[in-house]
């Protein structure tokens, strides 16, 4: 994440600026891309070597070059990236700019199943130059549609160390824009079966408003029902609890995953924010040091035990990245470690963390422990916290492994500058995570009991009865076979018992610790003053007045699909008993609602425990929107990003298998007529009510042997939203979307700007309409010229 937000002041000119006159605006051609204190900061730091660091600097000032994911499911990832490769690579190695060939985009070598991509033409370029003019388009329309994420490479870096799974409970909390967010979102989803959601969520949450509603347009364009975006500050997120309102029963809901890609000073980040070598100061990161470390700090009580926790940021600086990682492992006392991850993502060129480092402050003067310092130039609260960026002692650095911290250079592989730390954390934090610790070790411990007794009580009488037998039938002395049973039970301790010794120990000690803490409240560090023990927790009635008003929507409302309108929709277009009737819900106004959203058993779960404590901004995937027909048979229609969700419940009269053929005369005509259709689908779009939706279903895999093919070669079925008039069928669905099926099934371009730009043909009616205007207005043309010959 970048810098971070600072007000700016605009009343007071002469405190900006001496002269009260506004400071001359350099433009980005005229910027110098270099800074003394930086250069001399960085030196001292050592972070490459003496022969390495002019390559180092040089790298850090050229222009980053275009970098893109593919996103979207398994399936349509394939189809675009199947599209780049045989389509878009060939076309652009024919390409020369200023006599020189370009080289095509390529793939990312570290980064999973070729889906991160890189192009050495930097997007200034790539916007402006014509010949380039085809492939900007492509990505300009496919990241509108969500197909692909126009994302850093090392940006992509983090979420990939997170390694979720959908079962997982993750929590983003600096999330905006929203790219990594997006790539959470794509592993929960991972593996599972179109219709179906994973038993985890993914919490998305900014603790500004408006680029919390920035994230909401990013994630959006993946149609996950199982995101809920939210607007905290993320040192002092909210703890959401499970169980009862009061009492010693209830505990926090933790998180699997956490990540932390925090606010920084983003001086790794020069190479595309070039204002970066004007503003750097070697105390920007005085500031954000506090921050940061209050965000993981928060994160680690949030964490659940055995989860893995990601720091980031796209900064350089040691006091905002390894003075942050140091500190917190130091302070939290062997309860988090650093995860060794050399081994992953083994193409991907690293360093390892820094030991040691200078501080610089405001004057220019490198410090190599805090007495050095003079903190009377300082402010307070940088003297407050100024022991925090130094190192630990060389001996505690070794212990905590703050080598396996990962720094990202420039010059390596022709990126941005990027830190990444993985946290694992191994043993309980909180006084009510080691409460939990202790009774469940006390209640193994119990069960292991009563397992036991009951086989040495079973053993006994077996033993008892095989003696009594060999007594009776061979004269054996039954003292002899009792000191012998003795000896069995005795001499050897069994494995089991072991374990449950152990395990009491540990429970001993977690119960020496509990003791020993004196800080009763710190399984809320951080959270809001709300978190009291003795408050009861504020069931989730959105009607209520807000408690913060600074969020303008309608609270969301959870809809009972027995009753009203939702019933009458769901009865209409057969939606089976597969898809869960819990997750249905809207926004209210007046007692009514345009749309309706639906979100997965997990969300609706976490939103009705957090109560009123989380500040929800989205969540969810629209599924239903109410038309304007008045003689509809449905007063709501089928809206596209939903028709995934709905398409495996959705009753089979209200999807139709249409042949390519088809599907062309869908692409290519606005509105087209039924009877330009087969007879087969005409019959089967029959059946469905006039004024309804109808789902347009094409599987590549069914006509695979069919003699007309797509343009680029599908794996994914397509499936595409559709309002039934009387006479024709009107395709439901976003602009740009329409556009990127037209591209990938025609191979064709609706752009009207492009060469050969596509436009839609009219329905056959409208056509004739057309052609009937044209041959009365060549007609008129006509009379006047006979006119004009007689005068």
């Amino acid at each position: 994440m970048g810098r971070s937000g600072k007000k700016r002041n605009f009343g007071n000119k002469k405190k900006g600026h001496i002269s009260g006159e506004r400071a001359n605006y350099k433009k980005f051609e005229e910027l110098r891309r270099d800074n003394d204190s930086f250069r001399k900061y960085y030196k001292a730091q050592k972070l490459v070597s003496e022969e390495e660091f002019p390559e180092f600097m040089e790298t850090m000032r050229v222009v980053l070059p275009t970098n893109f994911r593919i996103t979207g499911s398994r399936q349509q990832a394939i189809d675009i990236r199947e599209q780049i490769m045989t389509e878009f690579v060939p076309y652009l190695k024919e390409i020369s700019i200023e006599g020189e060939k370009i080289e095509p985009p390529h793939p990312l070598e570290w980064y999973p199943n070729n889906f991160g991509w890189q192009f050495q033409i930097p997007r200034i370029a790539l916007k402006k130059s014509e010949q380039l003019s085809k492939f900007h388009s492509f990505l300009v329309t496919e990241t509108e549609v969500g197909n692909i994420s126009r994302q850093e490479a090392v940006s992509m870096v983090p979420p990939l160390f997170l390694d979720v799974q959908p079962s997982h409970y993750v929590l983003d909390m600096c999330a905006a824009p929203g790219s990594k967010t997006a790539q959470l979102i794509e592993a929960l989803h991972a593996g599972v079966e179109p219709g179906k959601n994973p038993s985890g969520l993914v919490v998305a949450n900014d603790a500004d408003y408006k680029r919390a509603c920035m994230l909401v347009h990013q994630v959006n364009r993946l149609n996950s029902p199982s995101i809920v975006v939210t607007n905290h500050s993320g040192e002092r997120f909210p703890n959401i609890y499970r169980g009862e309102a009061q009492g010693r029963n209830r505990e926090i809901v933790q998180f699997d995953r956490i990540l932390c890609d925090v606010p920084c000073s983003g001086d790794g980040t020069t190479r595309k924010n070039v204002r970066v070598w004007e503003k750097w100061r070697p105390d920007d990161a005085h500031s954000l040091n506090p921050v940061q470390t209050k965000i993981v700090q928060r994160a680690a009580y949030l964490l659940k035990t055995g989860g893995r926790l990601v720091y980031s940021t796209c900064s350089l600086n040691p006091i905002e990245n390894e003075a942050v990682v140091a500190h917190i492992l130091d302070h939290f006392e062997g309860a988090l470690q650093l995860v060794d991850v050399s081994d992953q993502l083994p193409a991907l060129k690293r360093r390892p963390g820094l030991a040691t480092w200078k501080v610089m402050t405001r004057d220019g003067e490198l410090h190599d422990s805090p007495q050095s310092a003079m903190l009377s130039t300082m402010s307070r609260s940088q003297r407050r916290h100024f022991d925090s960026f130094f190192p630990l002692s060389a001996e505690r650095m070794k212990e905590l492994h703050i080598e396996r911290c990962m720094r990202i250079y420039s010059h390596l592989q022709n990126t941005g500058g990027f830190f990444v730390a993985v946290f694992e954390k191994v043993a309980p934090i909180s006084v009510d995570e080691k409460k939990k610790a202790a009774a469940k070790a006390a209640e193994e411990h119990k069960r292991f009991e009563e397992r036991l007794k009951a086989l040495n009580e079973a053993k006994e009488q077996s033993g008892a009865s095989s003696a009594a037998a060999a007594a009776a039938g061979n004269g054996m002395d039954e003292d002899e076979d009792e000191d012998e049973d003795e000896d069995d039970n005795t001499s050897k301790r069994p494995a089991e018992q072991e374990d449950v010794v152990g395990a009491d120990i540990d429970a001993k000690r977690t119960k020496v610790d509990l003791a020993g803490s004196d800080d009763e409240n710190d399984e809320g560090e951080g959270a809001d003053s709300t978190d009291a023990a003795s408050e009861a927790m504020a069931p989730y009635m959105p009607n209520s007045p807000r408690e913060d008003p600074a969020l303008p929507e309608n609270p969301f409302l959870f809809l009972d699909a027995s009753i009203g309108e939702l019933k009458k929709i769901l009865e209409f277009y057969g939606i089976k008993q597969s898809m869960s009737r819990n997750g249905f819900l809207s926004r209210m106004e007046n007692n009514s609602y345009r749309s309706v959203y639906y979100v997965s058993d997990s969300v609706r779960e976490l939103m009705v425990l957090a109560g009123q404590r989380l500040r929800v901004v989205n969540t969810g995937i629209r599924v239903f929107n109410r038309n304007c027909v008045k003689d509809a048979g449905c007063p709501f229609r089928l809206v596209c990003e939903g028709t995934p969700q709905l398409l495996p419940h959705l009753s089979d009269r209200f999807v139709v298998d249409v042949p390519f053929g088809d599907l062309c005369v869908l692409l290519e005509q606005v509105n087209p007529l039924l009877t330009s259709l087969s007879d087969e689908s005409r019959s089967r779009i029959g059946d469905v009510p006039v004024s309804s939706s109808v789902v347009i279903r094409y599987d590549p895999a069914a006509h695979a042997s069919d003699k007309e093919q797509p343009f680029t070669r599908l794996t994914a079925t397509l499936a595409i939203p559709c309002w039934r008039g009387h006479a024709s069928l009107s395709v439901h669905m976003d602009k740009n979307q329409l556009c990127s099926l037209i591209h990938r099934v025609l191979g064709k371009s609706i752009d009207r700007n492009a060469v050969g730009g596509m436009q839609l043909a009219n329905n056959n009616k409208t056509q004739t309409q057309d052609q009937d205007q044209d041959h009365e207005q060549e007609q008129d043309n006509n009379k006047k010229q006979q006119q004009n010959a007689a005068d």
